[in-house]
């Protein structure tokens, strides 16, 4: 999947701020105004993730692990955006689709463009049966929900506590933190570990390892 060079979203910001980050969505308003047609002034809007201090969740925080072989364990580069949000994700169709959980309906997008559809709409609703993120004392042992990485050695888990939430990122086996992303609520890899998506309320985001990560 790495070698498709799909165009980027015209408002997605695809720099890593590296271990620590939140998913933004900001007006770019500081020096960043242009001036559109009849010279009135416009804001373009930037989804980004953005620097965050580092999170105390009570597990080691070694940051960011390239040797792990996978996207997301060392620096990525942000290549998609869809606004339409997901609980749960996980890809299908040899990675050619990323399917995701949200109240009421049970999405699809595309890979590597996250055009959206069609979405399924069971009678029952799907985000009912997900489990709840697990609390940060929690996350020294497998939790539920937890989703493993290709070849074993990171998995992803969303937990909370007050308003910290997020998707933790830890090393196995010794369960360290090499990436957290706050405001996520799900992560998801491709089979070959080369694209990571994650996602949440606010929409999904699709990364690959950083030029300077691909060995």
């Amino acid at each position: 999947m790495s070698s498709i060079r799909p165009r980027m979203h015209p408002d997605l910001i695809a720099d890593d701020p590296g271990a620590w980050s939140i998913v933004s969505f900001a007006r770019e308003s500081q020096g960043a105004q242009l001036i559109g047609r009849a010279g009135r002034r416009r804001q373009t809007p930037g989804a980004l993730l953005s620097t965050l201090a580092p999170t105390e969740i009570g597990r080691p925080l070694p940051g960011l692990d390239p040797s792990l072989g996978v996207a997301g364990a060392g620096p990525i580069r942000l290549i998609g955006l869809n606004r339409e949000g997901a609980r749960r994700l996980w890809f299908e169709d040899g990675g050619r689709a990323l399917r995701g959980v949200a109240p009421r309906v049970v999405r699809r997008w595309s890979v590597p463009d996250l055009a959206p559809g069609p979405h399924d709409y069971p009678d029952q609703d799907p985000a009912e049966e997900l489990p709840q993120p697990a609390a940060p004392a929690a996350l020294g042992e497998p939790v539920e929900g937890e989703v493993v990485a290709p070849g074993g050695r990171l998995v992803a888990a969303a937990t909370k506590s007050g308003r910290l939430f997020g998707v933790a990122f830890l090393r196995l086996p010794e369960r360290a933190v090499v990436r957290f992303v706050a405001g996520a609520a799900a992560a998801a890899w491709t089979e070959d570990g080369r694209l990571l998506a994650f996602g949440g309320d606010w929409g999904v985001m699709l990364a690959e390892p950083a030029p300077a990560a691909v060995s």
